[in-house]
């Protein structure tokens, strides 16, 4: 009598294929952690210098941005944060967008009863090749929120502008 082989066949449940894909997953892991480029260890060339910005304080009432004066020191409320010296204020008419039911538009009108402030301070900082980073600690760019206060008041809004100095 002869006797019959029968061929392979791979039979799995539940708990072996589990077993069989995490193995795989672990594996895979290792092979990508093995074979990807390493980090670059060049430090970036940075440079101190001065920075002046502008924030434009929103939507103050009438007559109070006469309290922000220049070299006023202005701090973050979140981290406390130093940001620099108040190099200058200027007020504007304080606005906002309403909707123009003739023209179906949206237009700038004046607020009544509030003003801007315009408040341009100034700053030394390091300068990296993706990031300005003030002396306090602080990631400056154009257009976030910056929450300040200073001795009698507090005020919030963008940064409008940045003007970088001593940049040879």
């Amino acid at each position: 009598m002869e006797e019959r082989k029968q061929p392979f066949r791979l039979r799995l449940n539940l708990f072996d294929g589990i077993v069989l894909i995490v193995a795989l997953a672990v594996g895979a892991f290792l092979l990508w952690n093995a074979f990807k480029p390493a980090a670059s260890s060049v430090i970036e060339p940075s440079s101190t210098s001065t920075v002046r910005y502008t924030i434009r304080f929103q939507k103050m009432m009438e007559g109070t941005s006469a309290l922000v004066q220049p070299g006023d020191v202005l701090v973050d409320t979140i981290k406390n944060y130093e940001l620099g010296t108040v190099v200058a204020v200027e007020t504007v008419p304080s606005q906002s967008q309403i909707l123009d039911h003739d023209s179906r538009q949206y237009v700038l009108a004046d607020v009544p009863g509030y003003e801007d402030a315009l408040v341009t301070v100034e700053a030394p900082c390091t300068i990296s090749s993706d990031t300005l980073l003030l002396d306090g600690g602080y990631t400056l760019r154009v257009g976030i929120t910056t929450y300040i206060r200073s001795s009698g008041y507090m005020g919030s809004g963008p940064v409008v502008a940045i003007e970088r100095e001593g940049l040879a």
